[in-house]
């Protein structure tokens, strides 16, 4: 009866091995992923979070012009820790653009943020959030205009 008990574990444990491995592969598999053009209010969100997600946090801020207070932030403002503290784990992620709602001058871009977090064998190892970017256009230039919600990398 144990022997059958420990098979029965055994086999439990590399179902969920698999399942885990097939989520992980389906949602991190290198797809064909299209391209926004950079003047529109898609092409800045999607170029920030490439920005933020190689960690050329610079660069992510430069798709930024937010204004608090009657001031423009910083970079020191903005992001003032934008790099992972040592012993934080690495965050998998990715994002999804969802509906955009644009008149002339703003725009809303709703992103759908699949985030890995191993759960064990028995929880949902991947938790999906919806993030919202407000965006204005300044002098022809789009630009991201509150505090981007990138809290999923930490």
């Amino acid at each position: 009866m144990k022997s059958s008990n420990r098979f029965l574990t055994g086999f439990g444990i590399g179902l969920a091995v698999l399942v885990v491995l097939t989520i992980v592969l389906v949602i991190f598999s290198d797809r064909h992923v299209t391209t926004y053009p950079e003047n529109t209010p898609e092409g800045v969100v999607q170029r920030f979070l490439q920005a933020v997600q190689t960690g050329d946090y610079q660069k992510a801020y430069s798709y930024t012009q937010v204004v608090e207070n009657g001031k423009t932030l910083t970079y020191q403002e903005l992001m003032p820790y934008p790099v992972r503290p040592t012993g934080y784990p690495t965050s998998s992620w990715r994002a999804t653009l969802g509906k955009t709602t644009t008149t002339e001058n703003t725009s809303i871009v709703e992103v759908i943020v699949d985030r890995l977090q191993p759960q064990g064998p028995f929880g949902n190892p991947v938790n999906s959030q919806t993030v919202f970017f407000n965006l204005t256009k300044i002098n022809g230039t789009w630009y991201i205009t509150q505090r981007p919600p990138v809290y999923w990398i930490y």
